[in-house]
């Protein structure tokens, strides 16, 4: 400070002094090193490391030194009879000798430090490239130069193209794989870093291709929120994961219409323990219920829900209780004692195969079970009961598919006898769950491989667990009694392209470093899934991601008739008269002609 007040001198009389301002210089400089500290101070310029300043800190540097300049004037105008006068220049050069002696000596320690050495990175900091926008891209990376960490910016790829050619904190800015490549090998980067949150699937695949060629990790930013806002941080930064590639948008729920049916009511989740129950559960406790009760005869899945939500949740009222929804007088007692107001039915055997083998039990346990649970709510007076269903009951071709479907027709069968809301909620394959497509790989993947696939254009509906969860909840809300909702799960996706995916993600090379291996349809298997029967209108809802399937109603009569006579097949172990009841029942039903148990 000192240094930039005598220089300004200097350069104002050209090296030579006049005594009557040499000594007006002399009174004046404690002051002025006082002011410009106490400002300097008070920006906290004294606190940052040089060799991570920023455009901030220039930009507090220049605010500081100005202000003390106009301290300064009107100091020497109201004390110039003490001091003397301060030739007006002197403001002028002062400030600009001193923005570029601070300014400029701590940006020359960042440039020197940045070309030659790294103190405070990690030994061996990892070359990256920044995939996205450039609004979205750039405080990243101005966050990787200004704070110690193992990530080096090299290039930022912008995919619209409109930087290319420019620099951004002197990181060059590149458009197309093409540039990317060179770039890759020549400056031997080792991460890909994706701030992009509308990325299309298509080119995040070739970015995973790619970076899989060269050995080169992708990482993404999770929240797409934060991101969009410019709040993304890089301890926010993960593995890229399927759910990234396959590009699902973010649900949009109406949380107070929920919580209108939700809030202080007892609720009431069967099938609690498994994948789609256990996060109704969560999602559920969200929303301030009076009280929880999870059904459900795993054991063993049911105490360790029970755990997960006294740590996640401990001020939640909630009971877990063992039974089954086959005792039919168990749940009447259960409910006489509960009163339950709101049932989200989720309890069924689901797995296509497995029910090929044991029709009976599909019918005893998706059929009759739910038939039980239905009573029960309507004789305790139940507000809302909410099946959970599957596209494998449209048009079904295996034995869990069709229980499913007369399931769906006994519900809207006996809605509006009483005061009691029916709703039934209709959606595909969710990604995880439990004994899925998903889990499968991923164990393939770890014993070497192959994946198996049953064939190759056979495709499904997926969505994951929490959005199928919370469109499960915004349809309970808006039903109004024998509703079937349908949840739009996006387009079918190939599950030959999924396994390709999941071996991308890995790092490998599907078809050269794990192989894909068609095994042929199974029982019961069909290559493309429905939404909607021949015999159902589709018709949009006020929800963008749910459509309402509309079918004329059917007696209640013939279907308590009709499940009389599936409960005596099962207790004759008649399995060839619930085949053909079932294709009474749904004549778009067409079983399996192999071997059964």
């Amino acid at each position: 400070m000192g240094a930039a007040y005598f220089g300004s001198y200097i350069l104002r009389f050209e090296g030579l002094i006049p005594e009557d301002y040499y000594w007006v210089m002399l009174k004046t400089l404690p002051v002025v090193i006082v002011l410009q500290a106490l400002l300097f101070y008070y920006y906290d310029l004294f606190q940052g490391l040089w060799r991570y300043v920023s455009f901030e800190d220039l930009v507090n540097i220049i605010e500081a030194t100005i202000l003390s300049q106009i301290f300064l004037a009107n100091i020497n105008y109201f004390a110039s009879s003490w001091f003397g006068r301060i030739p007006t220049s002197i403001y002028f050069l002062d400030a600009l000798l001193l923005i570029t002696m601070v300014g400029g000596s701590r940006l020359g320690v960042r440039y020197v430090r940045q070309r030659f050495f790294f103190p405070g990175r990690s030994p061996q900091p990892k070359p990256t490239v920044v995939v996205g926008p450039l609004p979205l891209t750039e405080p990243l990376v101005r966050e990787m130069l200004h704070q110690p960490d193992s990530l080096l910016p090299v290039a930022l790829l912008d995919p619209t193209g409109e930087t290319q050619g420019y620099r951004v904190h002197d990181i060059p800015i590149i458009k197309g794989f093409k540039e990317l490549k060179s770039l890759a090998r020549r400056r031997q980067v080792q991460e890909f870093l994706v701030a992009w949150p509308d990325a299309p699937e298509e080119q995040l695949t070739r970015l995973m291709e790619f970076a899989q060629q060269d050995s080169i990790k992708v990482k993404v930013l999770p929240s797409l929120p934060e991101v969009l806002a410019g709040k993304a941080r890089l301890s926010d930064v993960r593995d890229i994961d399927l759910l990234d590639l396959l590009h699902r948008p973010p649900v949009q729920i109406e949380p107070d219409r929920i919580a209108a049916i939700l809030r202080d009511k007892v609720v009431l989740v069967s099938g609690a323990a498994g994948s789609i129950g256990s996060e109704i559960c969560r999602q559920v406790a969200e929303f301030q219920p009076r009280s929880l009760i999870l059904l459900d005869r795993a054991e063993n899945c049911l105490c360790q829900l029970d755990m997960n939500l006294r740590r996640q949740v401990p001020d939640l009222d909630f009971q877990a209780l063992v039974g089954s929804i086959n005792d039919g007088d168990g749940l009447l007692a259960l409910f006489r004692e509960h009163r339950p107001q709101v049932v989200f039915h989720a309890a069924a055997y689901k797995h296509v195969p497995l029910m090929e083998c044991a029709p009976l039990e599909a019918v005893y346990n998706n059929v009759l079970g739910s038939r039980n649970l239905v009573k029960a709510a309507l004789a305790a007076g139940t507000e809302r009961f909410v099946l959970i269903s599957t596209d494998k009951a449209v048009n079904p071709t295996n034995v869990m598919g069709v229980t499913k479907s007369i399931a769906e027709r006994y519900i809207q069968s006996v809605n509006g006898l009483h005061a009691t809301r029916l709703t039934i909620t209709r959606f595909g394959n969710v990604l995880g769950s439990a004994g899925s497509v998903i889990p499968l790989f991923k164990e393939q993947l770890l014993q070497g491989g192959p994946l198996t696939v049953t064939h190759p254009d056979i495709e499904r509906f997926f969505m994951t667990i929490p959005e199928a969860v919370q469109l499960v909840l915004q349809a309970a809300a808006m039903g109004e009694g024998g509703d079937v909702f349908v949840l739009n799960m996006g387009r079918a996706v190939k599950i030959r392209e999924l396994a390709e995916k999941l071996i991308l993600l890995a790092g490998k090379t599907p078809g050269k470093d794990v192989e894909i291996v068609y095994t042929g349809l199974r029982p019961g298997e069909k290559l493309y899934e429905e939404l909607f029967n021949a015999d159902e209108t589709p018709q949009p809802t006020e929800h963008p991601m749910i459509m309402r399937a509309t079918r004329p109603p059917d007696s209640p009569e013939v279907w308590e008739q009709a499940l009389a006579e599936l409960e005596a097949m099962v207790r004759r172990r008649d399995v060839a008269g619930a085949l053909a009841r079932f294709q009474a029942l749904v004549p778009t039903y067409t079983p399996f002609q192999g071997g059964r148990n």
